[in-house]
């Protein structure tokens, strides 16, 4: 049988060897995922890349209307597709802007589903807004799940308010030597 302070010995020399073990074995790579790809396949197949929004600001416009989902959902009603029409036809006449969708969701729901889910409502309209003659490139999406919503009450007509997509811009001027700059 093994004395006490030989077993109090053995169990320091393994706490001790865990934990240099443990100090010196090699860090742990961080995988970071994409959610979204940068470029996406639009119905027909063709692969368009997205605007890079990173460091810009964008803004709401009275031209771009909202448009809203049904519960659990990123499909496109039909009164939403006439919206979008209606925000493309704006959105077309004004080649010198760019285009940030954002993708909300109601409370219900953990965090990471809602920011999905906001995602893949942001990205239908994009696909939409494609489809409708806009340039690929000049469109950007980001999700914000339940983060930001527009009715806090917890109540069915105010989740509703909160399945939305919102439509922003972001407007170039012109300098006097005809370069664009950002606004």
């Amino acid at each position: 049988m093994l004395s006490s302070k030989r077993v109090s010995r053995w169990v320091s020399l393994l706490l001790v060897g865990g934990l240099s073990f443990g100090l010196t074995a090699c860090a742990k790579k961080q995988m970071v995922k994409k959610s979204v790809d940068d470029t996406e396949k639009i119905s027909d197949g063709v692969e368009t890349e997205e605007l890079d929004i990173h460091g810009k600001d964008f803004e709401s416009s009275k031209s771009a209307a909202w448009i809203y989902f049904e519960y659990d959902s990123s499909d496109l009603s039909e009164q939403a597709r006439e919206t979008l029409a209606q925000n493309a036809a704006y959105l077309k006449k004004n080649k010198a802007i760019e285009i940030l969708v954002e993708g909300h969701c109601d409370e219900r729901g953990t965090i990471g589903y809602n920011l999905a889910l906001g995602q893949k409502r942001a990205q239908a309209v994009r696909r939409y807004y494609v489809s409708l003659g806009l340039d690929p490139k000049k469109v950007g999406t980001v999700s914000f799940g339940k983060e930001k919503p527009d009715c806090l009450d917890t109540s069915e007509s105010c989740w509703s308010k909160n399945r939305r997509s919102e439509t922003k811009v972001r407007a170039y001027r012109v300098a006097d030597n005809g370069a664009s700059q950002s606004k």
